[in-house]
């Protein structure tokens, strides 16, 4: 082979890989990002890969929760990553930055203890339609993307320079389903469609139904604002409306004028010593009730009786 000759970033992978299950969601290649591993046996990995060429697989697991996961537990399809830097944690777990280069499928698994070792082919994308249409389904993409992006503060500006920037169809595709708030399934379906097509529709797919969620989350917002500021013109109305009253000197609601009621007649009935005292406070505390309070009906009925015995004698 000539010295000047160029080798492909594919042909430099090993054909085996140490296995890192991941929890959450998969990585797409073409992503720079960090790791945080607590488990004890994928410390190990990253021990041993750095000694070696720095490589490690990244495969999803197929339940989310899976405590000491095996191979079985593992999808098939994942994503070969470099390690580019390790940090040690506090608390004895690391946090690795990785590079993610190319999707892999697991054809054999030649060890699960301690470590999961696999044996793999790397996989390519697969263009079943020709380029015009790539390109018109790629700008389609990318008009849509936008629609959800600009205002979406977990979208930075980088990450849509950078979204505009990429030139391979099948990479936008990536990237914009690793962006999009879709489940995680959804997002292991798409990385194992090699198909470019199929995998920007899906992309499309995805965030029409991302725009229609988007839609119907601002209609309920503005029923709510439209509520909220039906309410507060109502109560500042009625608060003017209070205010008049207290200028006119009339009772400003049914509370007030049922205890301004009691107030006028007790002071006529001329009630004396112990009596007039306790009248005088039930008088004060019917004055703070609620009229939705049982209490309130109550201390009504008592000084509407008191009123009706004092009249009587």
């Amino acid at each position: 082979m000539s010295d000047k000759q160029i080798i492909s970033i594919e042909q430099t992978l090993p054909n085996k890989l140490f296995i890192i299950p991941l929890s959450g969601r998969p990585l797409f290649p073409g992503v720079f990002t960090p790791i945080i591993i607590t488990q004890e046996k994928d410390i190990k990995i990253v021990e041993e890969v750095l000694k070696q060429d720095k490589v490690l697989g990244l495969v999803l697991m197929k339940e989310e929760y899976t405590d000491h996961p095996s191979a079985e537990d593992l999808h098939k399809i994942g994503t070969v990553a470099r390690i580019v830097k390790k940090v040690n944690l506090p608390d004895g777990g690391i946090n690795i930055f990785i590079t993610t280069i190319e999707r892999f499928k697991i054809k054999k698994i030649l060890s699960e203890k301690p470590q999961i070792i696999a044996a793999v082919e790397y996989l390519n994308d697969i263009a079943s339609s020709d380029a015009k249409e790539l390109k018109a389904l790629t700008r389609s993409l990318l008009v849509e993307t936008k629609s959800i992006t600009e205002d979406n503060p977990f979208i930075s500006e980088d990450m849509r320079l950078n979204m505009i920037n990429i030139d391979n169809p099948g990479k936008i595709a990536d990237f914009v389903i690793s962006m999009l708030n879709i489940d995680r399934n959804q997002q292991q379906r798409a990385l194992e469609t090699l198909d470019i097509k199929d995998r920007i529709e899906q992309a499309l797919m995805y965030i029409k139904k991302e725009q229609e969620l988007m839609r119907i989350q601002k209609q309920i917002a503005k029923e709510m604002n439209e509520k909220i500021e039906k309410s507060q013109r109502e109560y500042f109305l009625r608060e003017e409306i209070k205010a008049i009253k207290r200028e006119l000197g009339e009772p400003v609601d049914a509370k007030s004028n049922e205890h301004l009621k009691f107030k006028e007649t007790i002071d006529k009935l001329n009630f004396e010593g112990e009596i007039k005292e306790q009248v005088e406070q039930e008088l004060e505390k019917f004055s703070f009730m609620e009229p939705s309070s049982s209490e309130y009906i109550v201390t009504r009925n008592y000084l509407d009786t008191i009123v009706n015995l004092k009249r009587k004698s």
